[in-house]
């Protein structure tokens, strides 16, 4: 999620640019102010964006201190305002990510009334996290303590049909995708491919019919990505990531932590030591040069 505020006040191209043939891409704006969110909306339609959406489900204490994310969704007029005002703006389509609920605003009937105000905004499509927030929790108890209400979601997308609904929260398998599609649109997948990347392989084999790049190749691309980032807080963050996905083959900690020393030392050259580094996977291959 950004800020409309970063994207009319900071520095754009950083923020928005794109990674060529990555598309379709879909760009999360934050924000409350109906004028900032159609102004971020227009700089934003110079990149290569398929779709913006709205975060409507955000619990954080930043997010409630500025009055954005799931607790627009206790005013509902002004997130409508946002919404009218962003259409204006627009050239591809507006979705809407939210909870079921926050705080006191609960059920059925609010959720109802929430979905049906929205959508004639114009809005058709909604993601919807399967649980409620609660502003008394943070951001980590808020995706584990309320209970998740698959639910209440199946009961949105048969009273209206004609949207389309996507659900998201807790969804940690194939099997469980596939059993929510029997009621719903789509399904999102946040933090299972967060601390699991490669169960993306699993999605394209089962669900799409698609083949993979094995593991190793997967692994020695996002090296070559790491090598192709010029900012050291960009890279930093991708060696993190690299690390969750070296953990998720299993490798062996004092494997990983081996690296991730050597990644440190401001002495070493990071091209070398991805080419010298070997995954120990079933058949143990190294990777590939890069």
């Amino acid at each position: 999620m950004i800020h409309s505020s970063a994207i009319l006040r900071g520095n754009v191209k950083k923020l928005l640019d794109d990674i060529p043939n990555q598309n379709p891409l879909v760009l999360q704006l934050g924000g409350s102010d109906p004028d900032d969110l159609a102004n971020a909306v227009e700089v934003a339609s110079d990149y290569n964006y398929n779709e913006i959406n709205l975060n409507v489900g955000c619990p954080s204490k930043k997010v409630k201190s500025g009055n954005f994310g799931v607790f627009l969704m206790k005013d509902i007029k002004l997130l409508s305002n946002c919404v009218r005002a962003m259409q204006k703006k627009i050239l591809v389509p507006l979705t809407i990510k939210c909870r079921i609920g926050v705080d006191d605003c609960e059920g059925y009937k609010f959720l109802h009334g929430f979905i049906s105000e929205i959508k004639d905004c114009g809005v058709a499509t909604f993601i919807i996290h399967a649980r409620k927030a609660i502003s008394a929790l943070d951001t980590k108890r808020n995706r584990s303590i309320p209970p998740l209400q698959y639910d209440a979601v199946y009961e949105i997308k048969n009273a209206f049909p004609d949207l389309k609904i996507i659900i998201n929260g807790g969804i940690e398998s194939i099997d469980q995708v596939n059993s929510h599609l029997n009621h719903v649109d789509g399904v999102m997948l946040g933090r299972k491919i967060y601390a699991d990347p490669l169960f993306l392989c699993d999605v394209d084999k089962n669900l799409f019919n698609e083949s993979t790049a094995s593991p190793i190749e997967a692994l020695n691309a996002y090296m070559k990505y790491i090598l192709n980032l010029e900012d050291n807080g960009d890279v930093n963050r991708a060696i993190n990531h690299l690390m969750v996905m070296l953990k998720s083959l299993s490798i062996q900690k004092k494997q990983r932590n081996k690296l991730l020393d050597s990644l440190k030392d401001t002495n070493s050259n990071m091209v070398d030591l991805f080419k010298d580094f070997q995954v120990n996977l079933h058949q143990k291959n190294p990777v590939p040069n890069l």
